[in-house]
């Protein structure tokens, strides 16, 4: 006698529930990898900017996101009443942070130059005498666009009467430059003269790219729920089989 074919029942609202779910998940995958190709695409901006020869600017770009990651080359004068300092970096074995100075341009605008990294005890107010005064010098280095920045979650709050900084509060370090800060950040990589810059930290191109795994994990959750779907409607036949052969 010919076996009994299986029977796949998961009824309508299991049906329906996987379908949705499904709906989601795949959208969820699909999304990552559209985030992967704009991450990469990124990152390549980034690198071919960074490998690009310095670019001479007599004022800052109209829009700086064009000039995002490229190495620029500026002559102006550090503020250096203005200096702060900027985040917590271990270097060396040292707690220490980055020293943040405004530069005023010819033009008068002003921005803001990462003039390498520093000990605790010699932050501001504390700096060496060749970072604490006022200087001109020609500034290369990697020039990023910071815009309009908020303070994040579980990032440390900005104490200006001290100088420290954990993100970038333009009106606050307006403040302090005595004049409004264009929303770049230029990372001085050389400048002249040398002393003017304390120790530069190296620019890359080390942006996380976790969306593929993003997006291997939301496909992966799919086929599972899909398995899950198959298991679950090829059971529930079989028990409705099962009650029906009983009540016969």
């Amino acid at each position: 006698m010919p076996a009994e074919r299986r029977r796949f029942r998961p009824g309508i609202a299991a049906s329906l529930a996987t379908a949705f779910a499904l709906a989601v998940l795949i959208a969820l995958g699909l999304w990552q990898l559209q985030r992967l190709a704009w991450k990469e695409d990124l990152i390549a901006r980034i690198e071919a900017g960074l490998a690009a020869p310095a670019v001479e600017l007599e004022k800052l770009p109209a829009d700086g996101r064009a000039f995002a990651y490229r190495r620029v080359r500026l002559a102006g004068e550090l503020l250096a009443a203005g200096n702060f300092a900027y985040g917590a970096l271990n270097l060396g074995g040292r707690l220490g942070a980055s020293l943040i100075t405004p530069m005023r341009l010819a033009d008068g605008s002003v921005l803001l130059v990462e003039r390498g990294w520093l000990p605790e005890k010699e932050l501001p107010p504390d700096e060496p005498a060749a970072l604490a005064r006022p200087a001109r010098a020609v500034v290369e280095g990697v020039l990023v666009y910071i815009g309009e920045e908020r303070q994040r979650l579980f990032v440390p709050d900005n104490d200006p009467a001290d100088r420290r900084f954990y993100w970038f509060d333009r009106r606050a370090i307006t403040g302090l430059a005595g004049a409004p800060v264009a929303p770049f950040l230029l990372h001085a990589e050389t400048a002249e003269p040398p002393e003017v810059l304390a120790t530069p930290l190296p620019v890359r191109a080390d942006l996380p790219n976790r969306h593929l795994g993003y997006a291997v994990t939301w496909f992966g959750l799919a086929a599972s729920l899909l398995v899950i779907y198959v298991v679950f409607g090829f059971r529930r036949g079989a028990e409705r089989r099962d009650r029906s052969a009983s009540e016969g």
